[in-house]
């Protein structure tokens, strides 16, 4: 980080680990908070050879996932009660999510040759969640995860081959792809185990926000250090949801917060069709390229209709009729 972005980092909370990490580990305990923001920066450094992401890196679609661990760490969803401090729970749902958005990518960077091969320790204490790793000599790895590997393989292939000032929305939907095969290889898990640990509401809210990405992807939406310094806060709840949580009514949490609660808690209740039916009509309108770029807008029309956004919906059924796509 060199030019303009220091200081927007400099005010958020990760900042003070972030400008510590070494530029390399030959051992990572993605179970440790830093180490696996570690993991990230090397990742978000490994890419840029081209300088493809600007002079700061700041177009790099990975950006999103530091800023997604920021808040799980900050918002208590990495921990317990009897958690050691600075480390990651592996018990916790969100801690098996964001593994397979951090050590996935790392161990298909390392096969391809984008970061030297490092120790990935295992998890300190028993978890019914899969958490691959390894060393040099090899990384045990399920065949849940292979479709995962090889589309992070994918999308480093990609990164690593544009030159500066390149067009980066078709790298966002290789990035996007990747990211849904990771948690394709996650969600069976976390359905089945996330109750053991989590409150009811805060488990529907979790598999409401990791439904998103069916949405996200379409639209080649950006992750990017620029856009998470003006999109990325004061979305999402700042603690875990509880049992006494009543979601749209929670007083201590914003109304847009409210609300994104029980949008997503709607998402994750929809029935597998009616799901799919939705992200297909949703793929459909994301054809065209103006609307994929004011897709906040047209995103909420989608999840709330109301009067005031008729207009918005009329256009979005139009262009999910037409043959092709008006631009």
């Amino acid at each position: 980080m060199r030019r303009f972005f220091t200081a927007d980092l400099a005010r958020l909370d990760f900042y003070a680990h972030w400008q510590t990490l070494p530029p390399y580990y030959s051992a990572i305990d993605p179970f440790d908070y830093c180490d696996r923001l570690g993991i990230l920066k090397l990742l978000i450094e490994a890419v840029n050879v081209n300088g493809a992401f600007g002079a700061d890196n700041e177009l790099n679609p990975l950006w999103g996932y530091v800023f997604q661990l920021a808040w799980q760490w900050r918002s208590g969803r990495l921990q317990f009660a009897d958690t050691p401090p600075s480390s990651i729970d592996p018990r916790s749902l969100w801690s098996a999510a964001n593994y397979s958005f951090s050590v996935i990518p790392l161990i298909a960077a390392i096969k391809l040759g984008v970061v030297k091969p490092v120790t990935i320790r295992a998890p300190h204490s028993v978890s019914v969640f899969d958490y691959p790793g390894g060393d040099s000599s090899g990384y045990a790895i399920s065949p849940t995860y292979g479709p995962a590997i090889a589309a992070w393989s994918d999308f480093f292939t990609q990164a690593l081959q544009l030159p500066a000032g390149a067009d980066l929305e078709p790298l966002r939907f290789t990035f996007w792809h990747a990211h849904i095969q990771s948690l394709r290889a996650v969600l069976p898990s976390i359905r089945q185990y996330g109750p053991l640990t989590a409150s009811a509401t805060e488990v529907q809210f979790a598999l409401g926000w990791m439904r998103m990405p069916w949405f996200f992807a379409p639209a080649a939406w950006r992750t990017d250090l620029e856009f998470m310094l003006q999109q990325g806060f004061g979305i999402l709840p700042e603690r875990v949801l509880t049992v006494d949580d009543v979601p749209g009514r929670i007083p201590d949490m914003s109304p847009l917060v409210n609300h994104n609660i029980v949008n997503l808690i709607a998402l994750a209740r929809q029935r597998p069709l009616a799901f799919a039916i939705r992200v297909y009509l949703w793929r459909r309108a994301m054809r065209s390229a103006l609307i994929r770029a004011d897709v906040f807008t047209y995103l909420d029309a989608l999840l709330n209709p109301k009067q005031r956004n008729r207009r918005l919906r009329l256009r979005l059924i139009k262009q999910i009729a037409t043959l092709r796509p008006a631009d």
